[in-house]
């Protein structure tokens, strides 16, 4: 009995040595990327274990520069005497200038700015009527590893700036003299755009690649396809196109962008680069292609159809994203009463850019009418006006349309309550749509989802119609006009096979929502199905749907899928776990061998397109047919390393969109101070 106590403290020693170890691995983790001390950089935990039983025997410190080994209880005492008072023979303050360009360093915390002032330091001396300020202390001195870590940092801010941030900002005396008094050195353009760019690009390629080829399949995304227009300038590409591929896991990965030499590129052409990105990216296993989602414009919406007819195991769609843009179009054309609305905050927008006032086009978003075509451009007049309108009243067209006696035709009408009831009516009918695509951005919209979002659009849209006393059926006509556009056999599919979406019934079993589904539907679903599994293994794969249909999931596992708690940021209602729907099928439901394979494809794919904003200046370095090859290249490797880190961060957000918005109107202008004219040019 006495032996085990031995053995027992023998397990606790070694224990805490795995501990101690683990400790110090993180700590120097979070030192080498500027969050600890300086010396983790030259200081490297090791852990030596018994060569018989493999537990830990010690830890210790190597010196990464002379490889001799410390006691690793005190790092800071060990850096000290090892380090700074001159033990290691290899040890030597940098006293040369980072890359050969800049200023000499030694020393310091990073980035550490000089302290405040402190409150004594003002008060007055004796016999004196000035304050007394302490001398300036020294600029920070920092270490090599510290400046390494922030110019890593500022590289890759260069890098996901992606043209917002020019690279002859590294320049400007301005910036220079920034880093100096930081205790920087000065860095020159080569530094970001050589060696450093080229070690990023290659490994996020080797990362992407990983990351391929561990996902058991994937979905092509692609958005661009023949809306570009026409350009003056020869430099930029009449059109351009993005692909990237989302993974199962809910990640996406960005593949590559291509730069097309016309706005309206061929089916053919079409087909062909879809085709070969798959091949490529599926390392010729092309059956881990899933599906593809698509924004390639109407006329090319045929070349999906025939993909799909060609390769059965795919589910190709379109993008939902797109379709609510154009319904919103469809109401913008084919409603008289929006027509003749949108006209008047037309002429309104015009008499304020005309008459050329200073705060009332800071409230204006920032939308260049004469870029937008006569659509956009009546949605954004009536956005426009109903902002103007939210925000100083009648008063603003009383100042502004009677100061030319030939709009008074236009003054009557913005006297009329009519007018501002019509207004209010569409600005309403504007924002249930571009509500409903905020949250589908928010949310990243599934196959399974696109029949309820429909539904809930409609919904609004019929509250939408009681609340302004409009007639709801040229309305709905145009809604289910575009849902049919729209709709796909696999949206029904994947909507009775989302664990998400089953329904409670009264013996408290949770089944598939098919009474929600129309008989067309309900045959949607087997045609699917059937499609996608191989032809010996059909009959399974239906028999299998019948038994999910009436047995449903077990209601302890339908609710740890569909368990949702609030957002603190938004403050809506999420899914736990949002790929739970996915998971339950490819871990628990094991009985249906054919079903869970079809059913875990269809949950996971994405029924919006990825949508780019692109920097204009950074497009014409990539493109321009004045620059050199090898200037293009590091161009788009910028553009390649950028997409990903953003992909990353999730955030496709438009840089210049975020700008705008803080000059909106919500800056409390008065309308007076908003009426005072700008000089024109």
């Amino acid at each position: 009995m006495a032996a085990t106590f031995p053995a027992q403290e023998d397990d606790l020693f070694s224990r805490n040595l795995q501990k101690r170890y683990n400790g110090l691995v993180m700590v120097r983790k979070r030192a080498i990327r500027g969050k600890g001390a300086w010396y983790w950089y030259h200081l490297e935990p090791i852990l030596f274990q018994n060569q018989d039983t493999g537990t830990a025997k010690a830890v210790k410190l190597r010196c990464g520069l002379c490889s001799a080994l410390f006691s690793a209880s005190n790092p800071s005492r060990t850096a000290t005497e090892h380090l700074r008072r001159g033990s290691c023979p290899n040890f030597r303050h940098p006293e040369v200038n980072y890359n050969g360009i800049g200023p000499k360093s030694t020393k310091h915390n990073l980035l550490a700015l000089p302290p405040p002032l402190a409150p004594l330091a003002m008060v007055p001396a004796f016999c004196s009527s000035e304050p007394v300020f302490p001398s300036q202390p020294d600029k920070p001195q920092l270490t090599q590893s510290q400046i390494d870590t922030a110019f890593d940092l500022l590289s890759e801010w260069f890098y996901e700036s992606c043209g917002h941030v020019s690279f002859s900002t590294l320049d400007h005396p301005k910036f220079k003299a920034f880093l100096n008094h930081l205790g920087l050195p000065c860095v020159n353009r080569s530094y970001i755009t050589g060696a450093k760019l080229d070690a990023k690009y290659e490994e996020i390629m080797v990362q992407t690649k990983s990351k391929l080829q561990d996902a058991m399949f994937f979905q092509l995304s692609t958005d661009g396809w023949g809306k570009g227009k026409k350009r003056n300038n020869s430099d930029f590409p009449d059109d351009f196109a993005s692909i990237s591929l989302n993974l199962p896991n809910g990640s996406t990965l960005f593949h590559k962008v291509l730069f097309l030499n016309t706005s309206s590129p061929s089916s053919d052409y079409i087909k062909d680069i879809l085709w070969s990105t798959i091949i490529e990216t599926s390392g010729y296993d092309v059956f881990r292609c899933a599906g593809i989602v698509a924004d390639v414009g109407n006329i090319n919406n045929i070349v999906l159809q025939e993909l799909e007819t060609r390769h059965h195991w795919m589910v190709i769609i379109t993008c939902q994203s797109t379709a609510l843009h154009k319904l919103l179009r469809d109401f913008s054309k084919d409603l008289p009463l929006f027509t003749t609305t949108a006209s008047i905050c037309l002429k309104i927008i015009q008499k304020f850019e005309s008459h050329h006032y200073n705060g009332l086009n800071i409230c204006l978003t920032r939308r260049p009418y004469s870029s937008l075509d006569q659509a956009s451009a009546t949605i954004s007049a009536v956005e426009n006006v109903a902002r103007l309108f939210h925000k100083f009243g009648h008063s603003f067209t009383e100042k502004v349309i009677p100061i030319d006696p030939s709009d008074r035709a236009l003054s009557d009408v913005v006297q009329e309550s009519k007018f501002w009831k019509d207004l209010d009516c569409f600005a309403n009918l504007i924002s249930i749509i571009r509500d409903l695509l905020q949250e589908i951005k928010e949310d990243r919209l599934c196959l399974g989802q696109c029949l309820p979002l429909w539904k809930e659009l409609k919904s609004r849209i019929t509250g939408w119609c009681s609340r302004f006393e409009m007639d709801e059926k040229p309305v709905m006509e145009l809604v289910n006009r575009r849902f049919a556009k729209n709709y796909h056999a696999a949206w029904a599919a994947s909507y009775v096979l989302d664990p998400l979406f089953l329904v409670e019934d009264s013996c408290g079993r949770y089944l598939p929502p098919f009474k929600f589904l129309t008989p067309e539907q309900e045959k949607d679903v087997v045609k699917t199905i059937t499609r996608l599994t191989r032809d010996e293994e059909a009959h399974i794969a239906l028999m299998e749907l019948m038994k999910w249909r009436t047995e449903g999931l077990d209601p302890v596992y339908a609710r740890a899928v569909q368990a949702k708690e609030r957002d603190p940021i938004s403050g809506k209602m999420r899914v736990v776990n949002p790929r739970g729907n996915r998971l339950i099928w490819e871990t628990y439901l094991s009985e249906f061998k054919v079903l869970r394979r079809v059913a875990a494809r269809l949950v996971f794919l994405q029924a919006t397109a990825t949508k780019l904003n692109w920097n204009q200046s950074f497009l014409s370095l990539v493109c321009s047919k004045r620059q050199s090859n090898e200037t293009i290249e590091r161009a788009q490797k910028v553009l390649f390393v950028s997409l990903h880190q953003r992909f990353e961060r999730d955030d496709f957000s438009d840089e210049e969109e975020k700008d705008s918005e803080l000059s909106s109107c919500e800056n409390g202008m008065s309308l007076d101070q908003c009426l005072v004219r700008r000089p024109v040019d």
